[in-house]
């Protein structure tokens, strides 16, 4: 396994930035959020964020993300389905072929709205999504999270043997998975089928009562609460042998900045993989 840096982890800075810190601290991949491509974009051609990547010879792991893709109206799946098809375009420049998708948050979902009901919606939005990925060289990585529709390994695990298409993975996150049941079925990572994982995010969840958590709390692995040199003993026995990627969604950890937050990613998340 090699370790990747998603860009969110440091949210304020820039993308030139990020990657010559990146390289010098020895990280393989980087994650690229959406915001920040986009911001680069402002300025820059896609030709250009090509000739950036090349010269650090930084591979990009995935494309994040793409939310709300439940029970869309028409004007969110058209939003869905733009979202995707840049995906898609900026995927070309950035020699990437994976992009995350997500469910919407279960406070969203329709009233009355059964385990079944979420199933089938799920089924037909990602081989959906997946048709135009399949024609232009995109593949999903299909995220779990603890307070969306589609919130644990298991469900997501049958969605995903439903839609059985080589266009179609998992995205593995300790914290998203630990908001569901504190990561009490952690050892089920060990039975997924290594070729369906498209990544997995390393990251760990503040030491405050679990009802409190959002997104907001992570931070560095190993600062926190979840136990995540298990978590990721469990990916190894699974036979996963790729990226390992750092994604901390905390402001606070944002406001140090990308030279003290990108070597400090790096720390952490190799200290706990030295481990397994």
């Amino acid at each position: 396994m090699e370790l990747c840096y998603n860009l969110q982890t440091c949210m304020d800075s820039y993308l030139e930035r990020d990657l010559e810190l990146c390289e010098r601290e020895g990280f393989k991949a980087i994650e690229i959020n959406f915001p920040k491509a986009k911001k680069y974009l402002e300025k820059h051609s896609l030709e250009q964020l090509e000739q950036l990547l090349h010269s650090y010879q930084m591979k990009v792991a995935t494309l994040n993300a793409i939310f709300g893709t439940s029970f869309c109206d028409d004007k969110q799946w058209t939003s869905v389905t733009d979202q995707f098809k840049y995906a898609c375009e900026l995927g070309q420049a950035c020699d990437c072929n994976k992009v995350i998708v997500l469910s919407c948050e279960a406070v969203h979902l329709p009233t009355k709205v059964s385990d079944e009901d979420i199933m089938k919606n799920s089924v037909e939005v990602l081989h959906k999504l997946a048709d135009i990925g399949s024609a232009n060289g995109m593949n999903i990585g299909y995220e779990p999270v603890g307070t969306m529709a589609v919130p644990n390994l298991q469900t997501a695990t049958k969605i995903i043997q439903e839609v059985n298409r080589k266009e179609v993975g998992m995205v593995i996150d300790d914290f998203n998975l630990y908001l569901w049941d504190l990561l009490a079925d952690v050892d089920e990572i060990k039975d997924l089928d290594p070729a369906k994982i498209t990544i997995v995010h390393l990251n760990d969840a503040a030491k405050i009562p679990f009802a409190r958590l959002d997104q907001n709390h992570r931070c560095m692995p190993g600062d926190g609460r979840i136990d995540v040199v298990n978590f990721m003993k469990c990916v190894k026995a699974n036979g996963y042998h790729g990226y390992v990627s750092v994604e901390v969604l905390n402001p606070e950890i944002w406001a140090k900045g990308p030279e003290v937050v990108i070597p400090e990613a790096y720390e952490k998340a190799n200290k706990i993989l030295a481990s397994i």
